[in-house]
């Protein structure tokens, strides 16, 4: 096992490499979104929706939440 495969959290979903960079990326600015997409498109992953709307309704602890978990999503998908 890689230090990358150890690192991530298995909550993150693998899809296809230009949606997950198009999700990170929008998990840096609409801190959320990003998260709730990959996840309704991950078979409808009801963890990860909820952490993406969890990410909403907690504005500052919210963002700072999405800004990691698009860096996650971005070095996975890399």
């Amino acid at each position: 096992m890689g230090a990358k495969e150890h690192f991530m959290p298995s909550a993150i979903p693998t899809l296809e490499k230009n949606v997950m960079i198009i999700c990170g990326i929008l998990d840096f600015f609409l801190f959320g979104i990003g998260t709730i997409i990959l996840g309704a498109l991950d078979d409808c992953n009801i963890w990860c929706v909820l952490i993406g709307i969890l990410q909403l309704c907690l504005p500052f602890v919210g963002w700072l939440w999405s800004i990691i978990w698009g860096v996650l999503i971005l070095l996975k998908a890399l």
